[in-house]
């Protein structure tokens, strides 16, 4: 049975150097991302630009045709009638 005051506790562990490798992975693999991104941002002007070149051109013919209203004729207007 040993007792707990001999064993080597959580402050000797945390005080112990730890490797380049030993931190934490996930963090790295972002930051190498980031910094990928942030190359890409930068170089990309100088890479160059792409554009869109349309190459058809059909002719399309468009008619309007205005058929003539026919003229408005003037109706008579019914006679007032006579108040009795």
């Amino acid at each position: 049975m040993s007792s707990s005051s001999t064993e080597p506790g959580a402050e000797v562990v945390a005080q112990a150097p730890r490797g380049f490798l030993s931190v934490d992975r996930g963090g790295l693999v972002r930051l190498a991302v980031a910094l990928a991104f942030g190359v890409a941002a930068l170089l990309s002007p100088s890479i160059g630009s792409t554009s869109a070149h349309f190459t058809d051109n059909p002719q399309v013919a468009i008619t309007f045709v205005v058929t003539p209203t026919p003229t408005p004729t003037a109706t008579p207007a019914p006679a007032p009638s006579q108040p009795s």
